[in-house]
């Protein structure tokens, strides 16, 4: 969670002498996008891709990435969209700091459920944006772009995002915050910034003290930072000391031109990589509905052997559902051929001194739990042969990070959302690559799962593919730490 240090509700925040309006228009300049709001005139930049037609008292964000494909493919004349927030976070987590800067906690806030939403307007049609500045009132401004464009040619679309309240402080800190979490280059759209570590944007002219610890993302607004030697943790914000009282001092900053912004990082302008990953993602579940339906078919009657031999050495139940996450966090039933005996769950708090596994996983190299049929299944991963189910109802993939329980993926809350941006698979890169040395396991889990959702495509599913084909027929695998099952 973004946190404000060293703020007060009482002021409207700055952070290097900017405004939360004007870091807000930064922010889509660098997107190719400038904000143009009713009754307020500006010059219009004809390098812009997109105008995005705001009430004076509006400040939004939302992913434009996700409309990409929509704004190239219905060529709409002008986007009517609904922006809605949520603000479906239960709680919030802050660093807490003692009077030396030092850490103390990392304290929970809980806060009340609500929803708001902004009706705003994109195009990019220049004498629209110039129409829209000089309406008196938003029923007006939108009379005026329907009767020129026509009815046709209006698209209504509504996508999740933030809207936030110009004049509003805590709105503008939490739009701040937010720009801190997206926005990993400011210094495309801010003239006047740089990064002086990783991730850690100040104004030219100041340093950071080299006892201060900064770990980014995190923006130093205008103050004395050359003698700071507080614990500063991102994603956060150190706002402005000063604010109202401009440094003649520090170089000027001020806004880039759109012209003048590198487009490496624009949004609009990704419409054809956005296609190929719904390409790329169509084609991943075309191939496991096949493979997934013609494997279940194929391996029946090795499974159904399986189950005889689990029957006859400890009885039914003969499948283990373990409750895991797939994308986005939903629970599903991932199951497998039982491995262990009954009891397994049982005694497995006896057992927490032998341990290998660091973090929230159990590991044994000879767990006295598991059957010696299971044993078998282990070694080739048989027990695995029912998850291809699960990957023909949709809950995974052949290819993806661990399937992963709730209670474990809380350990990891920083690097939770990567690894559920995409399903869970049967193998995936840490089981190729883990090492099994003590106290690397849990941090192996995590490197490598990242490294998938990161670098995921066709050649690498198939390269993953193939060499758990040969690690399984040339020498089998170990078995991944599991709960009981």
């Amino acid at each position: 969670m973004t946190q404000s240090l060293h703020s007060t509700d009482a002021s409207r925040p700055t952070v290097w002498g900017l405004s939360a309006d004007e870091l807000h228009d930064g922010y889509w300049r660098a997107h190719g996008v400038q904000c143009i709001r009713r009754g307020t005139a500006v010059r219009l930049q004809p390098s812009a891709d997109l105008f995005l037609l705001l009430e004076p008292d509006q400040l939004v964000h939302f992913d434009v990435r996700a409309l990409a494909d929509r704004l190239a493919w219905r060529a709409a004349r002008v986007t009517r969209l609904r922006v809605v927030d949520h603000h479906d976070e239960p709680y919030g987590e802050q660093v807490e700091l003692d009077e030396r800067g030092y850490v103390t906690c990392i304290g929970r806030r809980y806060r009340h459920r609500r929803q708001s939403a902004y009706r705003v307007i994109l195009t990019r049609r220049r004498h629209l944006a110039r129409s829209w500045m000089q309406t008196a009132s938003r029923r007006e401004g939108w009379r005026r772009i329907s009767r020129t464009v026509g009815i046709a040619h209006v698209d209504n679309w509504h996508c999740r995002g933030g809207c936030y309240t110009l004049g509003d402080a805590p709105d503008e800190r939490r739009l701040i915050a937010q720009l801190v979490a997206v926005w990993p280059r400011p210094d495309r759209a801010i003239d006047g910034i740089h990064e002086a570590r990783g991730g850690v944007w100040v104004r030219h002219g100041e340093t950071l003290d080299d006892a201060a610890v900064a770990i980014g993302p995190l923006w130093v607004g205008r103050t004395a930072v050359a003698s700071r030697s507080d614990c500063m943790i991102g994603p956060a914000v150190v706002e402005d000391d000063a604010p109202a009282q401009p440094d003649l001092a520090l170089p000027s900053l001020r806004l880039r031109e759109i012209r003048d912004i590198d487009p490496g990082d624009e949004l609009v302008r990704e419409a054809p990589a956005r296609s190929r990953r719904l390409g790329y993602g169509l084609a991943k579940r075309t191939c496991d509905l096949a493979v997934s339906a013609i494997g279940l078919m194929v391996a029946a009657p090795l499974m159904a052997a399986i189950a005889v031999s689990i029957c006859l050495a400890d009885g039914r139940p003969i499948l283990y559902g373990g409750l895991r996450q797939t994308r986005g966090g939903r629970a599903f039933r991932c199951w497998k051929f039982r491995t262990m005996y009954r009891n397994a769950d049982e005694i497995k708090h006896t057992l927490a001194t032998k341990n290998a596994a660091d973090g929230p996983q159990f590991f044994m190299a000879d767990d006295p739990r598991v059957l010696r049929v299971g044993r078998f299944l282990r070694r080739f991963h048989l027990d695995e042969l029912p998850q291809l189910w699960n990957v023909l109802r949709g809950d995974m993939s052949l290819v993806g990070p661990r399937p992963s329980p709730d209670d474990e993926n809380q350990k990891c809350p920083a690097w939770r959302e990567i690894r559920l941006s995409v399903k869970p698979g049967i193998t995936g890169l840490w089981q190729l690559r883990r090492t099994r040395e003590p106290g690397l396991d849990f941090q192996e889990w995590i490197r490598y799962d990242i490294e998938y959702v990161e670098k995921a495509g066709f050649g690498l599913d198939l390269w993953i593919l193939l060499s758990t084909l040969f690690v399984v027929l040339g020498k089998g695998v170990k078995h991944a730490p599991d709960e009981a099952g």
